[in-house]
Formats: C-alpha cells, sequence, structure tokens
C-alpha cells in the first residue's frame, strides 16, 4: 500500500471521513482532525514505515504529511 493510501485509511479511521473526500491538499482542520489525531496519525505512520517523525513536524496537509515520511 503507498503512503497517501495508508493515510486515507487512517484519516478514515480516525474522523470517519469517507476516504474518497481525503485528498493530498486536504487540510487537517478540513478533516476535522484534532492534535490527539494528528500525533495518533505520525505513530501510526512511523510503525507502518518503520520511520521517526520528531514531535516538532507540523504539517497542514495530507500531502505534506505524505512527504515528511517519504522523506524520513
Amino acid at each position: 500500500m503507498d503512503i497517501f493510501e495508508f493515510l486515507r485509511n487512517a484519516i478514515h479511521s480516525l474522523s470517519g471521513t469517507p476516504v474518497e473526500e481525503i485528498r493530498p491538499e486536504s487540510s487537517v482542520k478540513e478533516l476535522n482532525l484534532d492534535l490527539f489525531d494528528v500525533e495518533e496519525l505520525k505513530l501510526d505512520a512511523e510503525k507502518e514505515y518503520d520511520v521517526y517523525i520528531p514531535e516538532e513536524t507540523e504539517f497542514s496537509t495530507v500531502g505534506e504529511l505524505k512527504e515528511i515520511i517519504s522523506a524520513a
């Protein structure tokens, strides 16, 4: 599964947003993710892809998070 598909499924699980509505340009606010959801999403990605995402890492869209994971 590619990173974007993983993120779409994880965000769907966290927020209930339909998968087809989650796009790379979708913002965290638009997806109704709170700080706890964002942290859980980062932790899930770290486990799935065996990467480290520093706590202070900020992103505002799904695409930005995908790029962070790809670069880690």
